[in-house]
This record gives structure tokens, sequence and C-alpha cells, in this order.
């Protein structure tokens, strides 16, 4: 039974929140097709996935703290209960759902967990070699067979993509290997079942897979050897995948240029270099936590570089978000938490690099401008409460604060010019510490433990462990 034979929602509402799910969020859980999923068939096959995309959409709509919205969540809670209590075989429409709570629960690696579990029951792996294997070469009409199978694929693609989001930047490498190439990847991208959301999918595929690479090579960095030969393979790794980054950005931007559906194109571009400044913010991150040194102060050229061009990623990631040609931010009614921490993070980020790096005020107050921006325009789309919005506000108010702290010491001091020993000030002090605990419990996002304290001659007399 679903929410509208349970008298919860009128079938209108139903209706009209289904359509506001394919509005949006879509995109974000790539594992539909809108020529498929349409309302009668989804109500006809799963009252567990029409009652999930329907409850995005209420969410959307009507926020975070509706009654209605707590209820359908509880009923999602129901659902689930019973498909394990009663050990029923999950069908592919149970996947779609808990992929879907995953994407916007709290306890989304663990449901996503769950949605992978049964994928596997279901053989979903073997189903990208079937279906590559089966369409070799071919073109034109497909039989309802192998559309069956594109449907599947596009499912076990989708649900590796959220797994392999949550690991990434939840601190940990994916809990399973996907045994796959870009050459397989692009396979399908001349399929005749493909969509434009499956460019999407397919692309964020690829990139993560490079990342996972990176990630594993960042790890198994030796930490034995000396400081020159960990820097050398280091620099080794950044610039490899830096390259590869590169060119996973240059030829799916080729790919969505072409697409048949033009209308399409310039969120689908902004998006690729959104995910593209990500990946190179985050993998320089990492790099410098693998080597364990905190403060830029005690950190070598090669290190302060990493940090440097993590920023300067950072920065035009919240240039990205800003373009104006395209409508980016409008999606935030329908994203998930996961989009939101990272906006939030990336904002945080920079605004810290900035002052930590000693950046010219002028750019510093550039960048403030642009995060005072973003901010007003995601408070045009944001229904209810949203603690990533909270963060984004205050991220911007401790970097003012320091920002000021440190004009008005300047403007008392009679050296013009800062020297390299100062110490900080109270409010400075207040935003390098600042790391909201989402970001620690919920996401390990790199970088937030970066901090300055410069070294004076006096100071070599204390714990310099303390320091790092």
């Amino acid at each position: 039974m679903n929410a509208v034979q349970a008298g919860l929602i009128t079938w209108e509402q139903a209706g009209s929140w289904f359509g506001g799910f394919f509005s949006g969020s879509q995109y974000l859980v790539p594992i539909f097709c809108e020529k498929h999923d349409v309302i009668e068939s989804v109500a006809a096959r799963s009252a567990f996935l029409l009652d999930a995309i329907v409850s995005i959409g209420c969410r959307a709509e009507e926020g975070f703290s509706s009654q209605t919205f707590r209820q359908l969540q509880a009923r999602l809670r129901d659902h689930l209960a019973r498909l394990l209590i009663n050990a029923i075989s999950p069908i592919c429409e149970d996947i779609q759902a808990i992929t879907l709570m995953a994407a916007y629960s709290e306890n989304g690696a663990v449901l996503t967990a769950l949605a992978l579990r049964f994928a596997i029951q279901l053989g979903l792996p073997k189903v990208v070699d079937q279906l590559v294997a089966r369409c070799t070469g071919q073109s034109g009409l497909v039989d309802g067979d192998e559309q069956e199978l594109y449907r599947l694929s596009r499912l076990w693609y989708g649900v590796c993509n959220i797994e392999l989001f949550f690991s990434l930047d939840g601190g940990k490498l994916p809990g399973m290997a996907l045994h796959v190439s870009p050459r397989k990847i692009r396979s399908l991208l001349n399929h005749p079942e493909r969509t434009a959301v499956d460019v999407r999918l397919l692309s964020q595929i690829e990139l993560n897979v490079i990342r996972t690479e990176a990630y594993s090579k960042l790890i198994n960095t030796s930490n034995d050897s000396s400081l020159v030969q960990d820097e050398t393979r280091l620099r080794t790794i950044l610039d490899d995948t830096s390259i590869e980054l590169s060119l996973w950005h240059g030829e799916w931007a080729n790919v969505v240029s072409t697409d048949p559906s033009p209308h399409q194109r310039p969120v689908a571009l902004q998006n690729l270099n959104i995910q593209h400044q990500w990946a190179l913010m985050t993998l320089h991150l990492k790099a410098i936590a693998v080597t364990g040194i905190e403060n830029i102060a005690l950190m070598t050229t090669f290190q302060q570089d990493s940090v440097r061009k993590a920023k300067e990623a950072a920065a035009v990631h919240l240039h990205c978000i800003l373009d104006t040609s395209v409508s980016y931010l409008g999606t935030f009614k329908w994203t998930l938490d996961y989009v939101w921490a990272k906006c939030a993070f990336s904002v945080l980020l920079v605004l810290k690099l900035a002052i930590l790096l000693r950046d010219p005020i002028h750019s510093v107050i550039l960048l403030l401008r642009d995060a005072h921006r973003l901010l007003e325009e995601l408070k045009r789309v944001t229904i209810g409460h949203i603690a990533y919005f909270q963060i984004l506000q205050t991220s911007i108010e401790k970097c003012e604060a320091a920002l000021r702290e440190y004009v008005s010491q300047q403007t008392a001091s009679s050296d013009p010019v800062p020297t390299p020993s100062e110490s900080a000030g109270l409010a400075e002090d207040d935003f390098q510490g600042y790391a909201p605990s989402e970001f620690i419990f919920e996401w390990d996002f790199p970088g937030l433990n970066l901090k300055h304290m410069p070294l004076g001659w006096q100071d070599y007399f204390i714990n310099i462990e303390g320091l790092i």
C-alpha cells in the first residue's frame, strides 16, 4: 500500500511531488529513466519506490520540518523494515528506493551498503558485461531484453556511484572494487537507451574510479623513506592524477557538447567544471594529509605549493558554482545533503586557506564578496533548516572577523608590513580552529586541520610537537 492508498496524501499531491522530483533530483541520483519511470508505472510496480520518490518531492516543496514529509519518511522506514524482517527477495525497485533513501539520509553509508548487497544478490555486477557483449557494434532499435539489461546496468552504476562518493569523501576507500575501465564505461554512450542523465552518471563513475586509484596510491605511500623520496612519490602521483583529471574533463566536455539536448548542455558543462575542481582540491589536500604536517609555516615548498593549488581549485570551484549563465544554484531545492556539505566546505576552505596563506587583503575581500553572493542566492531556494547553510553563514562571519582584526592590527602598527613571526589574533585563532562537527563525524573532507603558526627565534624553546 502506497501513501495515496493509505490516505496520507492525495493523488494530486503525489503527481505534483513526483513531477517535482524529475525536475532536478533525477540528475543527483541518476538511477531512473523518465520514459520508463512514469508515475503510473512506478505506482503499479512498487509502493516503496513511489513513496520514496514522492517524499523527496515533498521535501523540496514543503521543507524538512513539514509534517507530511516526516510521515512519508516514517512510511519509508516501515517499507524497509518489512522488506528486511519478512526476508522478502528484493526487486530492482527496492534497490532504487533504498538508494534514494541513502542519498537523502544521515545514514547514507549503511543504506548504500544495503542497496549494494541487494544489487549483488540480484546479480547486477554481471549485467554490465552482458550488455556490453550484446550491444558491441550494434545500433538502432533494441529489444525488450536489452532495454532491461540497460536499465539494470544504470541501476548498478548508480548504486556504485553513491558508494564511491560517500566513501571517498567520507574518509575511507570504497568497500568494494569496481572492475571497470573507461572504455567499458564509454561503450554505453552510443546505446539507444542512453539519456542525458546517463551521461552525468557515466562521467561520475569514471571520475570516481580515477579518484579511487589516486587515493589508494597516496595511502600506500611509505613514510619510512626520506623526505625527498616521499615528496618525489607524492609529486608523481599528483602530476599523473592531475593529467588524468584534465583528460577526463576535456573528453567528457566534448561528449556533453555534442549531446542532442542543447538546453541541457550549459548545466552539464558546469557540473563537469565543478566536479573537476573538487577532485583537484581534495587530491592536493589528501596528499598534504599523508605528510602529517598541519602547520603551513613548517611545510616544505612542495607542500605549501600543494596547499596553494588546493586553494586555487577551491576558488575556481566557488566561481563555477556562481556562474550566472546557468541555473546550478536553482537545483539546490532538490539537492542532496552531500552536495550541500561540499558547497559549505569548499567556501569555508577557500576562505580559511586564503587567510592561512596570507593572501593580499583585496583578494580575501573578493572571495568574501563571492561567498556573500552565494549565501544570498541560496537563501532564495532554501526551505526549512539546513545545517550546512548555517555553516556557510558562520564561516563567512568568522572570516570577516579575522580580516577586520588583521586590518586593525596593521593600521595600529608602526610597521605597515607584517613580519612572518607575528602571531594570529583571537579572531583568526577562532577561524583557524573552526571545524564543524558535520565535517568531522559525517564527512572527512581534508584540510580543515591546517593552521598557520609562524616560528620566531623565541618559539624554538617551546614543545614543537604541539605545532605539528
